[in-house]
This record gives structure tokens, sequence and C-alpha cells, in this order.
């Protein structure tokens, strides 16, 4: 079991929540939006890689293992752990503090619209085709504001999971091409003559 998809997935969803409360109890107020995205598309991908790899390695070192079988390995693995995790992350945000959701909804929905005010403020000359657009899209923006108070709800956790989901398929096929080439008990020597 220590050295199974199943331990090793259930670890990285604890170090998931551990750094999602970190972020959470120390970062809640101006900047959560932000620093909630930096920790996930540059730590937790990195993580998980780094957690996939480690057991790969374990498993490759007692026996070769083919594609099929690594990718089984870190997919299930980073499955489980983003699992976990994303349904845990979830409740929580819904049930336990609708509060913290309703602030990332609103700092993402807020970046959205600044940014937007931003592009169009670096036309020069702008059609009535652009201006349009531009107020179709403010417009939207600031229902969204409104309404979406909840950033997690069913429809984004379905949009949130399923690119999660490509990510860890793709990980997974890299990690796969390689480890299956990996022979057990490898030794790495020097073709230098002393």
């Amino acid at each position: 079991m220590k050295n199974s998809s199943v331990h090793y997935g259930v670890l990285l969803g604890f170090l998931t929540l551990v750094l999602f409360f970190l972020v959470y109890f120390l970062f809640i107020g101006q900047s959560y939006y932000i620093l909630s995205l930096r920790v996930n598309f540059f730590i937790l991908p990195a993580l998980y890689t780094l957690v996939a790899v480690i057991l790969l390695y374990k498993k490759t070192s007692i026996q070769k293992l083919s594609f099929a079988d690594c990718f089984s390995i870190s997919f299930s693995t980073m499955f489980i752990g983003g699992t976990i995790s994303f349904i845990i992350i979830s409740l929580f945000l819904n049930y336990v503090d609708k509060g913290a959701n309703e602030i990332f909804g609103h700092q993402l929905y807020t970046t959205w619209r600044e940014g937007l005010d931003q592009e169009f403020s670096t036309l020069v000359h702008p059609s009535s085709e652009d201006i349009q657009r531009y107020h179709q899209y403010q417009k939207l923006l600031n229902w969204m504001i409104t309404e979406e108070k909840y950033f997690f709800n069913l429809r984004m956790s379905v949009i949130i999971l399923g690119m999660l989901y490509t990510f860890y398929l793709i990980i997974s096929v890299f990690l796969s091409m390689f480890f299956r080439l990996r022979k057990p008990h490898a030794t790495i020597r020097s073709n230098t003559s002393s």
C-alpha cells in the first residue's frame, strides 16, 4: 500500500488541501484570487508531476513497466489526489464559507472586466462593431459580478474538473513515454577510463 497510486493520491490530496488552507487563512483579503491562481498554475502542477515522477521512479526501479502500466499509475495518482481535494474545497466554499467563494468570484470577474477595459482603451480608433462588442462584454461581466456570485457552482466545477483531468492525461502520457523505457536496477556508469 505504501508505494501505491492510492497512497500517493491521498498524499497529493492532503498536500493540495494544506496549500489551499494556507492561502485561505493567510491571504483571504485583497489578493486571494491572484494568489490562488499562482498556486494553481505554478505550484500544484509541479507538485503533482513531482509526486507522479517519484512513484514511477520507485515502480520502475523494481520492474520494467509498459506504457499502459506507467500511464495507469501516474494518471490514477493525480486523479485521486485532484478529485479528493477538489471535492473537499468545493464543499468548503459552498457550505462552510460562502463568503470566500463570493470573494473569489467577485475578484475573478472584476479582473476580467479590468482586462476588458484596458484592452479597449488601447484601441486607437475603435469601430462601431468594437464599441458594440465592448458594451456587450461589459454588460455580461457586470451581470456575472452581480448574479454569478459563486464561482464554485456545478457548471464551473464541471469545467474545472475537465481541465484538471486533461492536464493529468497530458502529463501522464509524457511521463509514461519516458518511464516505459527505464530499465530496473539500472546503474549509471562513466565512459571515462581510470
